[in-house]
């Protein structure tokens, strides 16, 4: 808010949606004070997303969030809600899942959360705020899910902004809906960078590979790497979801269907009861990634995601401590190989039955 507040000549916002609570309103009334004020505002929502958290929301609230955006574009600000071009691609629930924000000033939030109270009161989440070189990066990457570039505010990007410190980091982005081929979703063969160099790190880790991910379902380039680090004696430690977290069910059956692999992998499970939103990959302690990417189908070949990735001191202490407390988190339930094998024949089958539609979930 306070970005928002102090912005004098555009503001950007990516998310996957927005909730019609205390966060949605505060932040559509600020970024149309700003609209107001002169400064120019671009908002970009993911379609299917808002669709989701619509289906969450009342009637009311709906048309609420409706008319607050609306009145937004009246006032000259930019709305754009993320659709792919290819009609399947809109059918199977493909989209944008980026979450930036920056303004004229040279700073730039990027990471995990959108626009909600489950965000900012109950899921953990992990961002960051950036200054430097890295700020441009993203907004070209805004221009890409915007759809347009508008020169004069590429240059009126400061970035003499101080920084306390000089990190090096790399940027990750793939949208795989920009080139979607006649099927879309449904036949996609290019791999995704974005999944291949996380399964790479992977299957080059030593000794840990410790991740967080809203629901840990990943495609199976990602479940090969993981299957092949646990079997040579690699300590992989998964945090993710528990089932109460959402009101579906769905998506945890779908995380689910990989527990029984898991469990005799080796690998540690670990169910937050009140919420794992953050994507974060520390591998050996030497290498982190964090930003959009769950560990999914969707965030493989359905969504427009980002990363930063670093071996960064600073940003590695960081994200150790993070996995320390979650190691030590009394809301993180460890999923037993005994809890698995003790499931009763009801849950049993209802994952064998999940297991073939489990990417689209």
């Amino acid at each position: 808010m306070e970005m928002i507040a102090q912005a004098r000549s555009f503001l950007y916002l990516s998310t996957f949606y927005i909730d019609w609570d205390k966060y949605g309103r505060e932040c559509l009334d600020e970024l149309l004070n700003a609209q107001r004020r002169g400064v120019s505002t671009y908002l970009v929502i993911d379609s299917f997303g808002q669709w989701l958290a619509g289906t969450l929301m009342s009637a009311a609230e709906r048309a609420n969030l409706r008319r607050q955006l609306d009145e937004l574009k009246q006032a000259g600000g930019t709305v754009v809600m993320y659709t792919p071009e290819n009609a399947i691609d809109r059918k199977v629930g493909c989209g944008q899942h980026i979450k930036i924000q920056l303004s004229e000033r040279g700073e730039a939030i990027f990471g995990s959360s959108n626009i909600t109270a489950s965000s900012f009161e109950a899921w953990n989440e992990f961002s960051v705020a950036l200054r430097g070189p890295i700020v441009r990066l993203l907004m070209r990457n805004f221009f890409d899910l915007l759809g347009a570039t508008i020169p004069e505010h590429e240059n009126q990007l400061n970035e003499e902004q101080a920084c306390s410190e000089n990190l090096a980091m790399d940027y990750w982005s793939y949208d795989p809906n920009q080139d979607p081929g006649r099927w879309g979703a449904l036949s996609r063969q290019e791999i995704n960078p974005l999944t291949q160099m996380l399964a790479d790190k992977i299957r080059q880790a030593e000794h840990t590979v410790q991740l967080t991910s809203f629901y840990y379902k990943p495609t199976r380039l990602l479940t090969e790497a993981i299957a092949e680090a646990a079997t040579r004696g690699v300590k992989v430690d998964v945090y993710h979801s528990h089932v109460s977290v959402l009101d579906s069910r769905l998506p945890w059956l779908a995380a689910a269907t990989n527990y029984p692999s898991l469990a005799q992998q080796g690998v540690r499970i670990h169910e937050n009861r009140h919420g794992e939103h953050s994507k974060i990959v520390l591998i050996d302690d030497r290498w982190v990634a964090f930003g959009s990417y769950n560990l999914e189908d969707a965030a493989d070949n359905r969504f427009a995601e980002a990363m930063l990735v670093t071996r960064e001191n600073s940003l590695l202490q960081t994200a150790r401590t993070i996995f320390q407390g979650l190691a030590s988190d009394p809301d993180n339930h460890i999923v037993s190989a005994e809890e698995v094998n003790q499931w009763p024949i009801s849950q049993r089958v209802a994952i064998r039955l999940f297991r073939p539609i489990k990417q689209w979930f």
